[in-house]
């Protein structure tokens, strides 16, 4: 007899699914906490708004009883400037862990493939299938490739990434091959759950931005993600925030570790990108899980970018799952993907054909280049309260007018300019314009200096103005002479700036920052100011679009976004 399947779309209805929904999860072995519905759904809340997702979870029944889901979610996506409809699973944005798939209950695997195929291929609304990459993937999941494929919807399985696993109780695994503990690592108390995930924010956006790509865990949908999840396992045991402190009791990993029995989950880990300390904290980590009675300890993908531990890892590729529709845009987007892999296996191929193939492939990105441009800058806000940073010591702070700029001595004009590489023409514009000014020297020689807009700016990064609001204004410029670096100038700068604007009515601040400016994110960080949001401007030929991820409403107006 056939299996039913029921597309639910609906969150109230889906909740009424969730104790059986959740014996379905543990049936299928490791990785059932991030297969249930309390990691998915909750997944959900976070990120469904920012990317404009619809349930699309596929029910299988026999009879009345459930024997199988598809958590899916649809959505609109791009490909190669083609509007396409994607089918994807909850959970594959932000802090991935590598157990996302299809569930079953035993001996059904084949039987739900079928159902399943049955009742995507009878569905004309989607393009792409894409399945988020799996370290092991289930029965079930090779099935729905077989029958997806012989149903002419031409399944595929691409390498994606790989995924590590530290052993922790495995037979010949000996009881010394774990580290011992370095003694600076801890975890953060139950009652420090936020003060632990800011930490962990903090952390990751340094080292990301180092990569000069946004972070997988800092920006507010994975925050809020991970706090309803954390808030919910910690008092249980089962969440912990483990950290790893410097000297000075500053901390310079963190990691937050799930427990799904057997196994933990390192879901995020960050390191202070000058401290080059995330093994150190894993094998910290590895041991506290040891203790707990675990026997590995996985770490996600994305989260290990640092040079091999001295630790019994094995690392596994993960593959991902992708099917196209009998679409136009699905058959369009098959033919793209299949021409980019073939121009990638060429470029990278030896002989005169591959050169050619190469050559071909660079006179295509030069001409793209010549009309398209692509920029992501980090939208900070700050509430210019003074917060006591300490200056370093022999460092003064004074505002900066034009007039004084001039009445300098011709020498110690061109000792400024050159310390500070500043450009005259810019800088007089900017003071004509009404910019507040703060000069900063140490021991007498010029450190450092931030400009501040209250009036509208052109920042020609995103190709638009910036337009503060009343009582807000635009720190455009803050820079550090290279030998008084890494001396706490820019934040008593900031801090200093806060001051004096209070004093004219003004309370808050807004900044755009290049990811991969490491020290700027620091000092306004330091500064207590938070990131709202990532600015994306993409330019093709005449077409001009700025998007603000999350769609935050302040962030919206400040540039100009409707």
């Amino acid at each position: 007899m056939a299996l039913s399947t029921e597309v639910v779309d609906d969150p109230t209805r889906l909740s009424e699914l969730c104790p059986a929904w959740e014996d379905l999860a543990r049936a299928g072995g490791d990785g059932a906490l991030f297969r249930a519905p309390g990691w998915l759904l909750s997944w959900y809340r976070a990120f469904g708004p920012a990317l404009e997702a619809e349930l699309r979870v596929v029910v299988v029944r026999d009879d009345d009883r459930l024997v199988g889901l598809a958590p899916f979610y649809e959505r609109t996506a791009r490909l190669a400037g083609m509007k396409t409809r994607e089918i994807r699973l909850l959970g594959d944005a932000g802090p991935r862990p590598p157990a996302l798939d299809v569930l079953t209950a035993p001996g059904y695997e084949e039987r739900f493939a079928v159902a399943l195929t049955r009742d995507l291929t009878a569905d004309k609304g989607w393009d792409i299938l894409d399945l988020a990459p799996l370290r092991d993937p289930s029965r079930a999941r090779a099935y729905l490739a077989e029958k997806l494929d012989g149903a002419g919807r031409k399944a595929e399985a691409q390498e994606a990434g790989t995924t590590l696993a530290l052993a922790l109780a495995a037979a010949g695994i000996p009881d010394d091959a774990l580290p011992p503990p370095d003694p600076r690592a801890s975890a953060f108390a139950v009652a420090e759950i936020d003060k632990g995930l800011a930490t962990l924010r903090r952390l990751s956006r340094l080292e990301w931005a180092m990569r000069d790509e946004p972070s997988p865990v800092a920006e507010s949908e994975a925050m809020q993600l991970l706090q309803e999840v954390v808030r919910q396992l910690a008092p249980q045991g089962r969440a912990r925030l483990g950290r790893l402190d410097d000297d000075r009791g500053d901390a310079i990993a963190a990691a937050l570790v799930l427990d799904d029995p057997p196994r933990a989950v390192c879901v995020a880990l960050a390191v202070d990108p000058e401290a080059r300390a995330g093994w150190r904290l894993l094998g910290a980590e590895a041991n506290a899980a040891r203790a707990r009675g675990l026997r590995a300890l996985d770490v996600v993908v994305g989260a290990a970018d640092v040079e091999p531990p001295p630790l019994p890892v094995t690392q596994r590729r993960c593959l991902r799952l992708r099917a196209y529709n009998h679409t136009t845009a699905g058959t369009l987007a098959r033919t793209y993907a299949s021409l980019r892999r073939r121009t990638d296996v060429a470029r990278d191929a030896p002989g005169a054909a591959a050169a050619g193939a190469r050559a071909a492939w660079t006179k295509i990105r030069e001409a793209a280049a010549s009309v398209a441009s692509y920029e992501r800058l980090h939208l900070y806000r700050g509430q210019l309260w003074t917060r006591g940073i300490k200056p370093p010591e022999g460092l003064s702070l004074a505002e900066f007018s034009e007039a004084e700029f001039d009445a300098l001595p011709a020498a110690d004009r061109a000792v400024l300019v050159e310390r500070l590489e500043l450009d005259e023409s810019y800088c007089r514009e900017k003071w004509r314009r009404g910019d507040l000014v703060v000069l900063a020297r140490l021991l007498e020689r010029p450190a450092g200096i931030t400009w501040c807009a209250r009036s509208a700016v052109m920042v020609g990064e995103i190709g638009r103005e910036v337009r503060p609001g009343p009582s807000e204004c635009y720190i455009h410029d803050v820079f550090v002479a290279p030998d008084a670096r890494g001396k706490n100038v820019a934040p008593a700068m900031l801090e200093d700036l806060a001051r004096r604007l209070r004093q004219r009515d003004v309370y808050r601040a807004w900044a755009l920052i290049e990811p991969s400016n490491v020290a700027s994110t620091r000092a306004f960080e330091k500064a207590a100011f938070t990131p709202v949001a990532d600015v994306i401007h993409a330019r093709m030929a005449v077409v001009d679009r700025l998007v603000i991820r999350p769609p935050d409403p302040e962030a919206k107006r400040l540039l100009g976004v409707s």
